[in-house]
């Protein structure tokens, strides 16, 4: 063998070498960066799983279009939250809008995206769940929040001249109400913006590592966030607890 065919084996060899130990290193850190996020999805993984968003059908959104309208802040916690699935091995993740969703459907683990107020499914489940941070009914035009523990009622900010300054959301965790053996996240804002930031939180290792989430029990979180320039910014977390599933809210109450 030549002289030159052993150099270009030998640099190779020792490219080869370096090759997977970089993508050895990168793969070793990333399990390690997002250890938490994959802890926090696993139960959902673990069988069939389906992400339902909110979509406008009814009355003016419906003449400007027929397939109906997805606001900008479920897109962009749509795209979060398909990034942090990514993570924990799930490549492909299809979206239903929540009026497509069939009754079997219902009983699989469900990523709910967006309020009653506009996704079905969403609406339907929070009816069956114990929840103490509730929206004002939709017929009411009411984006606030209410505190059923302490009477508080939590309010989006506008600036004089009526643009989202701060909004409200709240993030879920619990067993399916229609399945109890599977599980369900809701990612509800008062407007796109806290839906949007609820995607956010899920991403957040100081609240991934409060022990009521680590843990794996069922709770309800609510919070404020503010909007600048067209964006959700700063998250204020404003409560977080555990969720009573064996107190099941009453249908229709």
């Amino acid at each position: 063998m030549s002289g030159a065919l052993q150099d270009l084996l030998v640099n190779l060899s020792s490219a080869s070498l370096a090759f997977a130990a970089g993508w050895s290193f990168g793969r070793v850190r990333d399990l390690w960066r997002f250890r938490d996020t994959r802890g926090f999805w696993k139960p959902f993984t673990a069988q069939d799983l389906k992400m339902v968003t909110s979509i406008f059908i009814q009355e003016e959104h419906y003449i400007w279009e027929r397939s109906g309208l997805v606001g900008v802040g479920d897109v962009l916690a749509i795209n979060e939250l398909r990034q942090q699935l990514q993570r924990t091995g799930v490549k492909h993740l299809p979206l239903t809008p929540s009026h497509h969703l069939t009754g079997l459907e219902r009983r699989a683990n469900l990523i709910l995206v967006g309020g009653p107020h506009s996704n079905r499914v969403t609406a339907e489940v929070v009816q069956r769940l114990p929840l103490t941070y509730t929206f004002s009914p939709a017929e009411e035009h009411d984006a606030r929040i209410t505190d059923a523990r302490t009477g508080e009622i939590l309010s989006p900010a506008i600036t004089p001249d009526n643009q989202l300054a701060v909004d409200l959301g709240i993030l879920v965790r619990a067993p399916n109400p229609f399945q109890p053996d599977h599980h369900i996240v809701i990612l509800a804002g008062s407007f796109g913006f806290g839906t949007s930031a609820a995607a956010r939180l899920l991403s957040d290792p100081d609240f991934l590592n409060h022990p009521l989430v680590s843990s794996g029990s069922p709770f309800e979180a609510a919070f404020s966030v503010e909007v600048v320039g067209g964006e959700p910014q700063r998250i204020d977390l404003k409560g977080l607890r555990e969720l009573d599933t064996a107190a099941r809210r009453p249908t229709g109450a």
